[in-house]
This record gives C-alpha cells, structure tokens and sequence, in this order.
C-alpha cells in the first residue's frame, strides 16, 4: 500500500526540518533531500506502528491546506509500506 503525507520543510540554524503534520511527528536532515528521505523513514516507521496497533491511518491532508511560515517548503512524501516493512525486515535479519 502506497501512502502519500504533506510535509512542511523549514530551515533551521543547522538543519532543515520536516513536519508531518498529519501524523504528529518531525524530522531533520542535513539538506532539503535528506530531510525528505528522513520523512520517508518516520512516516514509515510512524505507519507501520499505527497499523500494529490496529489503529486507523489519518487522511492526508491537501498541501494547500497546510499551515506554514513564508520561506517553508509544501512538498508530497509517499511511502510504500509494504516496501517500508521487507526492507526493516531485511535490516532486522
């Protein structure tokens, strides 16, 4: 199952932050790209916790309906699931 999140990127003093805020998590990278791969993990990591717990995912917002600062970047980051887990499997192994 393919998954899709608005993500809020703001620079930090040292590194770019990513917010998910439909899942209620952040992340940081070093670069605009790494902070996006690192969203890519937490909304993995963060889905695939809900869905053990047997609770339902949120509906993705529309970016346009994301508040922001002037200067944040409004990106999508999709995550497939099923791909997420077998790699953390293959990783675990």
């Amino acid at each position: 199952m393919k998954i899709i999140y608005p993500v809020v990127i703001s620079e930090g003093e040292k590194y770019f932050i990513a917010s998910v805020p439909d899942c209620e998590i952040d992340t940081q990278g070093e670069s605009v790209d790494n902070a996006i791969e690192m969203a890519r993990d937490a909304i993995g990591l963060w889905c695939a916790c809900e869905e053990e717990a047997k609770r339902s995912l949120p509906t993705p917002s529309k970016p346009i309906e994301i508040s922001h600062e002037f200067g944040d970047i409004v990106t999508l980051v999709d995550v497939d699931l099923d791909l997420y887990r077998k790699q953390r499997m293959e990783e675990s192994a």
